[in-house]
This record gives C-alpha cells, structure tokens and sequence, in this order.
C-alpha cells in the first residue's frame, strides 16, 4: 500500500473533457477518462499538503474527511450515503474543477481484517486501475490518508440493478437484452485479459441516467492464465450466483463460472426471482437443483424461446460444455436487433422460487 503522501504512480486524475461516449460500444473505440497529461498537482497543491502534514506533526489533529477530500481535489455533497459495508461507505461527491458529481468509496483499513488489507484490497485496486471500458465503472484515483483510502468513481445516478429491478419488476425481453450484451462485452474485454470478476450480481451492477449499465465491485477480481490450467480454489461471490463446481467445493475455472452467473442476472432481469433457493438447508440440495434445473419461465413474461435458450445455455451444469465469454458472446439472442418494448411487470420484488 502507497503512504499517505504517495499517490499510485499510474493513477490518472479526472478528464471529463474526455468522458465515455455511451454510444460507443466497442471497447477499441474507448476514449478513456483517465488523462496522464491534464490536472496533474502543481506545485501548490503539493505545498498546502505538505502544510497539512506540518500542522497534523506538530499538532495531533487528525484530519476529517472533509479536509482530506479537499486536499485531493474532491468535496463530499449533503446527499445520503449511496451504500455502505462493514469495512467502508460510498458517499457522493463533487471535483471541484469541474464541478461534475462523482462516487467516493471511503474504505477504513483499522477496521477491515488483515487478509482484506493485505491481499483482496490491493489486488482490487490494482485490478481496477488497469480496466478502460465503458461498461465498467471508471476509477478516477486513489489516495490514502490516516488509515483511510479514498476511491473516487463514476456516479450511478439510478443505482444498482437489484433494487431497481425490486422496486420496477421484470424487465422487458428488449431492456434484458440490451443490458446483456453491454455486460457481455464488458465481461468479455475483462477475460480478454485474463481477468475473471468472480462476483457478478445485480447488486454489483449499476445503472446510469443514460440506462446504460456498468459493473462495480472489483473486490474479488483476479488475474488467471487460463492456458496454464490456472484454477481458482477461493468460494467467491454469493449463493444464488454461483457456478455448481463453486458450490461443490471444487476447483474451477472462474471464466466459466463468470458465464455461469451472467446467465442468473438474465434470468432475474426477465423473471424478477431467483432461478435458485439460496436459503436452503445446504449447498447440496442447491446443486440437485441446479443439475435438474429446476426454475421455470412464466408463459405470462412472454419471453422468446431463443431468449430461454440463451439462459439456459449460459446456466449449463457441466462446465465442461458450458460456454465462454466469446461462445457466449456469439449466441443468436444477443445478434438480434433491439426494439424497445414495455415492461411487463412492475411493482415486484426479486424472490426465489
């Protein structure tokens, strides 16, 4: 981890000159929003801090949130706290050159454990500081000052798809499959750089003013080599999402396991439940479940049968022929034009079957 002073050296300030169009969908058409050239401290911002660290020295006074922020360019609004955990709160904020509204997670390391600190949280950051997508959400920098690590971020103004998806129902076979091929192709960018996610949800899944959708939550994410037969041995992710080998306790190939759960978010988006119990006496009766796939398509969602085949396809047991990104990526459904069509449902929340 960086001091208090130190700044990750390939952190990139906010360029909002240089947003993300969301128009453009290919990730080799990416103007990223980081600029190495543009908003770098001058020498002024580097006096006050070292001001800052004179009075904190001979003082004691630590410095609050609020000064912290300030120092780095940044400014918490009087908005509620966008979400929060054990370890740390993600608040809303503002960058003060630009006055753009931004997403700040806070993250107290005094009170996270040791294997957190020390292995999960500085593979996310330095996961997440390498991933230029426009369906990833984009960090904007890092900094770290008296046991406390600020992590400002795009700002998702509608939140997380579960609790839209809880509070607006299910979603219409169109919205379902134009939010599936943004997630397909950010997921799809990631393995491409041997990089699995390991906790795809709903949760971890943000929606913006524009609808597209982004993923968040770069906290399990870890780089694998597919080719030399690199297998992941750490149960990640939640229940009602996980791969049946994760479940089984077994060794797996988080890549397929990521494709695994793609297929759940599909099924939860056009059905608003759970394909699976996750509060069931244990994981064994989950995996009979899933070995004889047990959920079922309402005839009143009016969904496509090539649309079920896709989930399907993406929820094969056996992960032995259970798709990749790139075979998933290929399925009929997600080639098939977009036409915007009502929601059939509304005022549901998300259940298990």
């Amino acid at each position: 981890m960086s001091t208090r002073t130190k700044r990750y050296d390939d952190e990139r300030e906010l360029s909002f000159e240089e947003e993300i169009s969301t128009q453009k969908r290919q990730y080799g058409s990416l103007k990223s929003p980081y600029n190495q050239n543009q908003y770098q401290h001058s020498h002024d911002h580097r006096y006050t801090h070292r001001q800052l660290q004179m009075t904190r020295n001979y003082h004691c006074y630590p410095l609050s949130t609020r000064q912290v922020l300030a120092n780095y360019g940044y400014a918490l609004t009087n908005c509620p706290k966008l979400g929060y955990g054990r370890y740390s709160k993600v608040c809303q904020g503002t960058h003060l050159r630009t006055s753009k509204k931004i997403a700040i997670k806070i993250i107290d390391t005094r009170k996270v454990t040791q294997e957190y600190k020390c292995k999960f949280l500085p593979r996310e950051i330095h996961t997440w500081k390498r991933l230029r997508h426009p369906n990833l959400v984009a960090l904007f920098g890092v900094f770290e000052e008296a046991g406390k690590i600020y992590l400002p971020m795009e700002l998702a103004e509608k939140g997380d798809l579960l609790t839209f998806v809880q509070q607006n129902g299910a979603q219409s076979e169109s919205i379902a499959q134009s939010w599936m091929k943004q997630l397909i192709s950010a997921v799809y960018y990631m393995h491409m750089r041997s990089i699995a996610h390991r906790d795809l949800k709903l949760e971890n899944i943000l929606l913006f003013a524009d609808n597209s959708i982004k993923i968040a939550d770069f906290g399990f994410c870890r780089e694998f080599k597919a080719q030399n037969g690199d297998l992941s041995k750490t149960f990640c992710g939640s229940k009602s999402y996980s791969a049946p080998e994760i479940l089984l306790g077994q060794e797996y190939i988080p890549f397929k396991a990521d494709v695994w759960s793609l297929g759940v978010v599909a099924f939860v988006l056009v059905t608003n439940r759970m394909p699976y119990n996750e509060r069931v006496a244990s994981n064994t009766i989950i995996v009979e479940a899933q070995r004889n796939r047990t959920y079922h398509y309402s005839k009143k969602l009016q969904l496509s049968q090539m649309c079920q085949s896709t989930i399907d396809t993406m929820m094969t047991f056996d992960y032995h022929t259970r798709p990749d990104i790139q075979q998933a990526m290929n399925l009929p459904w997600f080639h098939l034009p977009i036409t915007p069509v009502e929601r059939k449902e509304s005022g549901a929340s998300c259940t298990t079957v």
